[in-house]
């Protein structure tokens, strides 16, 4: 049997007869055996602009989202992201609303640094928040869209928010569009 242990880091050190060690520096340790079965990987986030895999363009992926859900004066949705290819995102999606014209109604920056590697054979999610809504109601539907550099994959799905559903205004400030970092879906 195989025991491994990774510290935060992300570069274990490799260590096949010392004991794990206390300290600063990660330590990895492997008991040889001869029925050891192959190792797997967890999808994780890689450092800030370093990644195994080209970065994905539009054309590489496909978005929807789930269902619409009210709270605390914002709209909720998870979306779900797939890759055709291997290939690698922000971490932390940029993300956009349009009304049914293709006008933009609100946007968001990526909230944070790192990229992930998609793996064509599975899928990936993202928690949206979007709240304080103080204009008129704008034309439906509205559609969420994921920008990936100068491009945007639309997410597919109803209307989002729902026609009649944008989410009250809480005062100034204007709209907020928040995204949370991808994650590889159970």
């Amino acid at each position: 049997m195989a025991l491994a242990v990774f510290g935060c880091s992300g570069t274990p050190a490799v260590s096949p007869t010392a004991a794990p060690t206390v300290g600063p520096t990660p330590t990895l340790t492997v008991a040889p055996t001869e029925t050891a079965a192959p190792a797997t990987q967890a999808v994780t986030p890689t450092p800030s602009g370093i990644s195994a895999a080209p970065a994905c363009t539009a054309a590489d992926l496909k978005a929807s989202h789930d269902l619409v859900e009210g709270a605390a004066g914002s709209r909720l949705t998870t979306v779900v992201l797939v890759a055709a290819s291997k290939c690698s995102v922000d971490l932390h999606p940029a993300m956009g609303i349009r009304d049914a014209n293709g006008g933009e109604l609100v946007g968001s920056t990526a909230g944070g640094a790192g990229r992930i590697d998609l793996d064509p054979n599975a899928s990936y999610t993202s928690a949206i928040r979007f709240a304080n809504w103080c204009n008129p109601d704008p034309a439906f539907p509205t559609s969420l869209v994921i920008r990936i550099g100068a491009e945007e994959v639309r997410v597919s799905g109803s209307s989002f928010p729902d026609e009649g559903d944008m989410p009250p205004c809480n005062g100034g400030g204007g709209p907020v569009l928040e995204a949370g970092p991808w994650e590889a879906a159970p």
